[in-house]
């Protein structure tokens, strides 16, 4: 079991397998927004799907659309259970929110280096934590 620390955090405790990226994502354009997998070719995720997944990934990529885009995601059913991100921009934030996501910001150990996709993950954001069981 490992636990990783972050700097910011909001949203209910969540639980899933995660879906590690290692680059930045929008939900706009690296995304099938139809069916919920990673399209852009050449991303690391592609060929992934983000349905029901907690997404880590290091920075945000892309603009305003990346806001109301969670929240189509979630009503067509394929959104992600929550978002952890090295670092991230207050549009994704507001997306988050307005979605009802998890998200996590600012890792205090390198995540990407620690869990594996498909590893399974416990964020805690009132505790600012994630527990990963491997």
């Amino acid at each position: 079991m490992i636990r990783i620390n972050v700097k910011r955090a909001w949203g209910l405790p969540v639980s899933g397998r995660a879906l590690v990226m290692r680059e930045g994502f929008s939900p706009r354009y690296d995304l099938d927004r139809w069916t919920g997998v990673i399209s852009r070719i050449g991303h690391s995720a592609e060929g992934e799907s983000i349905r029901d997944r907690v997404l880590i990934i290091p920075t945000t990529k892309g603009g305003v659309a990346g806001g109301w885009a969670f929240l189509d995601l979630l009503n067509k059913g394929i959104a992600p259970k929550a978002l952890v991100f090295g670092k991230l921009n207050p549009v994704m934030v507001q997306g988050a929110v307005l979605a009802r996501m998890p998200v996590m910001e600012g890792w205090d150990q390198n995540i990407l280096e620690m869990v594996q996709t498909g590893d399974s993950i416990h964020l805690d954001p009132a505790a600012k934590s994630i527990t990963v069981h491997a």
